[in-house]
């Protein structure tokens, strides 16, 4: 079938270029594209991504459409001739003025309520509760295509280093995956970006003997600290987040990111992150309070890159996970719907 994946649109900080998928970047939402898009081409479907003009374009079946702007990417989608319009966008594009016989079907990435909450999923049942989904909604979580990272036979090595991969701000956690950090005797690299710069001196005026910051990372720097850590911190914290309300995290695309790249993750219980932490690493309480005697006792417990590999491709991997969209693709275009 022809499905026309909808990215969010958005351009690179202080430039004209958008935010290609995969992203240069910074970019979680851009990579769930990228790894969904992998699984549907190669389940033979025909795939036309918009909303990230200048995306690489040779993959067999794939089709980049070069517009960005909502308004445009509507009039595209109006015109077009695909079976299935599934959007990540956050409702910036919808339903409306399709052709008779579309399915619109929605990947929920937020924390707020849908804005299209027919044929929309979520990518945890801790995030449908929060944002209002129903029972029947589908739960789907984020997919990882293994091609994409760095694979055993890459023999990538690990390093001693805890790695903390995404926005540096409280509702991320990085302050307290620095504090555990520090407890474990252990150097934390913070790879992202530092919007908020009194968040980011707290951090660096309180942790920076035992803190490395090197901004935001992409391309192979970013699958080669994913690979040689010794273990991804995600420390989400249940404290207010970006669009209010108290943060509940939705996906955390760096877990199975980590997972498939043979590193284990220390999480708290945020959120998704105690439905899909578990399988492959080890969840840890809220805040900073940790002792050495706690923070080694959890590195010491991981499972193995081996084991965490096997897990990620079991669990979120790309062609599974696409299967499972088709899946609701087929259901919304016999004319079954939910909210």
């Amino acid at each position: 079938m022809k499905v026309a994946l909808v990215n969010i649109p958005l351009r690179v900080p202080g430039s004209d270029e958008w935010i290609t998928v995969p992203p240069q970047g910074y970019g979680g939402i851009q990579w769930v594209v990228a790894n969904l898009m992998d699984g549907l081409l190669e389940l033979g479907h025909e795939v036309f991504l918009l909303g990230a003009p200048g995306s690489p374009a040779g993959a067999p079946g794939l089709t980049v459409v070069p517009v960005g702007e909502p308004e445009e990417i509507q009039r595209w989608l109006r015109e077009s001739d695909v079976d299935v319009v599934h959007d990540h966008s956050g409702g910036l594009i919808g339903p409306a003025g399709l052709r008779p016989g579309t399915a619109f079907i929605s990947s929920h990435h937020f924390t707020t309520r849908a804005v299209n909450p027919a044929g929309c999923t979520y990518s945890s049942r801790a995030q449908r509760a929060h944002c209002g989904g129903g029972d029947d909604a589908p739960v789907i979580p984020i997919p990882v295509d293994p091609a994409r990272y760095r694979s055993a036979a890459d023999a990538v090595p690990k390093e001693d280093f805890l790695l903390f991969m995404g926005r540096i701000s409280p509702h991320k956690g990085a302050l307290e995956a620095a504090a555990f950090a520090a407890a474990s005797g252990r150097r934390l690299v913070l790879a992202g970006p530092a919007w908020e710069p009194d968040y980011f001196a707290e951090i660096t005026s309180r942790y920076g003997s035992t803190v490395e910051a090197i901004g935001e990372v992409g391309a192979e720097r970013r699958l080669d600290l994913l690979a040689s850590a010794h273990a991804v911190l995600a420390m989400s914290q249940a404290v207010e987040g970006p669009w209010g309300g108290i943060w509940c995290e939705p996906g955390a695309t760096v877990v199975s990111e980590a997972a498939v790249s043979g590193t284990p993750v220390v999480g708290t219980r945020n959120g998704c992150l105690a439905e899909i932490v578990p399988s492959v690493g080890e969840v840890v309480a809220y805040g900073t309070d940790f002792t050495p005697e706690e923070a080694r006792r959890v590195l010491d417990g991981l499972p193995s890159p081996d084991e965490v590999r096997r897990e990620a491709v079991r669990l979120w991997g790309h062609v599974e996970i696409a299967g499972r969209y088709v899946e609701q693709y087929r259901r919304l275009l016999s004319g079954v719907t939910w909210k």
